[in-house]
């Protein structure tokens, strides 16, 4: 009986202590105008936003309420020809998953509803969002490629799939 005591409270007291060990990933703070500085970084040149979305648009285009957003960047075309555009916020506590699902409300509704210049297509169709916590990003971004004749190739999906996934790993790099 003394001995199932002492492996009772020892299984407890490990418990307690490798729980004491794990590490909250959702917690990380990270600044949005670095991350943005950052993004422009990499994309150069091929960084084309050039004015900041307002609130009422963000809130228009996602279904998000402002108690719902902490802080956020907004930025997109001015002219209309253009669709690239980088948004990054930061839920309020415990709206993370709502944020995401705006964005991602957001992201099919200009892949499934919205009318789109050709050349714009590929870059649309390979828009994503990611979340890190109560961080969400909508990236459809990159460098348009002209030599790609055919729009719905799979050269083209993948030529702007890998400028998302420039824009991704940049991101990544401020939650690691």
């Amino acid at each position: 009986m003394r001995k199932i005591a002492v492996i009772l409270l020892t299984s407890v007291l490990l418990v307690g202590l490798l729980s004491g060990c794990t590490t909250d990933n959702n917690k990380v703070e990270v600044d949005l105008d670095n991350i943005l500085e950052a993004v422009k970084l990499e994309m150069g040149e091929a960084y084309y936003p050039d004015r900041d979305i307002e609130i009422n648009e963000l809130m228009d285009y996602t279904g998000l309420k402002e108690e719902q957003i902490e802080e956020f960047i907004a930025q997109a075309p001015m002219m209309t020809l253009g669709v690239d555009t980088f948004i990054a916020i930061k839920a309020t506590e415990g709206n993370g998953d709502n944020v995401y699902a705006g964005l991602e409300k957001y992201r099919k509704f200009l892949v499934e509803e919205s009318f789109q210049y050709p050349m714009n297509l590929p870059k649309v169709n390979t828009a994503k969002v990611v979340q890190f916590g109560d961080y969400s990003f909508f990236i459809m971004l990159g460098e348009y490629n002209d030599s790609i004749e055919d729009i719905e190739s799979d050269e083209a999906r993948e030529y702007y799939e890998s400028e998302v996934a420039r824009v991704e790993k940049v991101i990544v790099e401020f939650f690691k």
